[in-house]
């Protein structure tokens, strides 16, 4: 029978840790492999519960036509069967080499992004993109991009091609928006759990000195401008700053499209991870995902955190 995941709550209770439970989706695609280092290594740091997830989808094209009408059920249920198989042996495997982590198997009936956006309303969705071309551009799939831009809490896209690794350099967007303001939270926090550090960047475009348009680099104004920015940045950092002070912070600021400025310093720096508001100060109130996110997600070379 498919199990009903919507319905059921993982972990413990609202006394429990601050951190959500991690949801490794899994769809057997050649970035499964990046999604369930990441998901698993960010379980272990935060040492909360492993969901690994396969959402079974029956459509037309999955079967004949007499199948589909006669014998719909029982080929739902060989397909759920045979998918749970697959993640217990995923899931033996992960309980063998890291001891103590727990890990549960779901294999839900339904839509892969309808039940992935329900399961970040409680914990944080890991999901893969695929890379191409010399530039290795993400590509987003449908059920990745429905994720991003209609999950809540947080959503971790992964490249396939990244190795395992730990977010000692993360870099952040910050933009002075609400989103920006959970998306250093959660950068700080990230950087703690392994000691690492925070570069948050801010960038700016058109700003105005005593009643002046600033254009010229190397001014006087010039400089303001940037000393006003980065002097922002810290305050904006205060309160993350000082949920973890043995964090390191810095603040970068940047002319130019803010997009671009993050991608920068994230490649400047050696980032292991890019972390984004979903949609930040410039974005429309029925926007669901800015144009900043979503040009970071599809672009970054390494995994990004968008932040809702």
């Amino acid at each position: 029978m498919a199990e009903n995941v919507l319905s059921q709550q993982s972990g413990p209770g609202p006394e429990g840790p601050a951190h959500p439970p991690v949801v490794a989706a899994l769809d057997g695609s050649a970035h499964e492999a990046a999604v369930l280092a990441w998901a698993s290594a960010l379980a272990v740091r935060r040492d909360v519960l492993l969901e690994l997830v396969h959402v079974v989808e029956i459509g037309a094209t999955l079967a004949p036509y007499s199948v589909l009408a006669v014998e719909a059920p029982w080929f739902g249920e060989q397909l759920e069967e045979a998918e749970r198989a697959r993640l217990d042996g995923i899931a033996a495997g992960l309980r063998e080499r890291h001891p103590g982590l727990e890990v549960l198997v779901r294999t839900p009936v339904g839509s892969p992004a309808g039940v992935l956006v329900h399961l970040s309303e409680r914990a944080t969705v890991v999901v893969g993109a695929s890379t191409h071309d010399l530039l290795e551009r993400l590509v987003l799939g449908s059920t990745a991009l429905a994720v991003v831009a209609h999950g809540h809490g947080s959503v971790v896209v992964v490249p396939e091609s990244l190795p395992p690794v730990q977010p000692h350099r993360v870099v952040v967007g910050a933009d002075g928006s609400d989103a920006g303001a959970r998306a250093l939270a959660h950068a700080v926090d990230e950087a703690a759990t392994v000691g690492g550090r925070v570069t948050a960047v801010t960038a700016w475009t058109v700003e105005v000195e005593d009643g002046v348009v600033v254009t010229e680099p190397g001014t006087v104004r010039w400089a303001r401008v940037e000393e006003r920015l980065r002097a922002a940045g810290h305050a904006a950092l205060a309160a993350a700053a000082a949920a973890h002070p043995e964090v390191p912070v810095d603040v970068v600021v940047r002319n130019g499209p803010p997009a671009r400025a993050v991608l920068d310093v994230a490649a400047e720096v050696g980032a292991d991870l890019v972390v984004v508001g979903r949609r930040g100060r410039g974005g429309f109130a029925g926007l669901l995902m800015g144009s900043v996110s979503r040009t970071v997600v599809q672009r970054s070379s390494v995994p990004v955190a968008v932040v809702h």
